[in-house]
């Protein structure tokens, strides 16, 4: 089962690139714009550059800061999206039960894994409202998780 990794040497520049195209895109009109839509355009570039994600969207990143933090936002940016793999039951109940131990970029990141993996787009239901699902609202993690997979499509 592959983990995201996070490259920490390139945090920083990932951050500013994050943090200048939200004050760009806030600050200034980047679709009418010739010039900021050229500089709004310079970071894509860079972001999908430095990511080496060539499908990331800089203007997903238009007021992230009222949802989390740049640190967050940046090491989002720097995992690369989950792959669909044939992650077996064990593995699924590994990922649920650990789900919330991780920091807020991991945890999307495999919230992300499970949905590529199960077929299923409402994991944060099962995770955090249960008994949306079905369950009890005090559902066990392995409750959950079982339920993920009987579930899954």
């Amino acid at each position: 089962m592959k983990k995201p990794i996070i490259d920490e040497t390139k945090l920083p520049e990932v951050k500013k690139i994050i943090s200048d195209a939200n004050s760009l895109m806030t600050e200034k009109d980047c679709e009418n714009d010739a010039i900021y839509r050229k500089e709004l355009e310079a970071l894509q570039d860079r972001l999908r550059e430095v990511t080496g994600n060539a499908q990331i969207k800089i203007r997903d990143y238009w007021r992230y800061d009222e949802a989390v933090s740049d640190e967050t936002a940046a090491r989002g940016a720097l995992m690369s999206p989950p792959e669909k793999e044939d992650l077996t039951n064990e593995q699924i109940k590994e990922i649920v039960v650990h789900i919330l131990e991780h920091v807020e970029a991991e945890m999307d990141w495999w919230l992300d894994c499970l949905r590529v993996n199960t077929g299923l787009d409402n994991l944060t239901d099962y995770i955090f409202y249960p008994d949306v699902v079905g369950l009890d609202r005090e559902a066990s993690l392995d409750q959950i998780a079982d339920k993920i997979i009987e579930d899954r499509k």
